[in-house]
């Protein structure tokens, strides 16, 4: 995650070593936003295969 040179993982980790709390921070909230949205997704679809009358 942090040696691939790509992604939002090794960016956090450049920004860290620069000092750059603001992107890491936004960072945080990005990494958060995604997180909801697949829980988001996986909830409804889970609920759509539930066999629960």
């Amino acid at each position: 995650m942090l040696t691939g040179g790509v992604g939002i993982g090794f960016w956090v980790w450049d920004e860290w070593n620069n000092l750059n709390v603001a992107h890491i921070i936004i960072a945080i909230f990005v990494i958060g936003t995604v997180g909801l949205l697949l829980e988001w997704a996986l909830m409804s679809l889970a609920k759509h295969f539930s066999f629960e009358d």
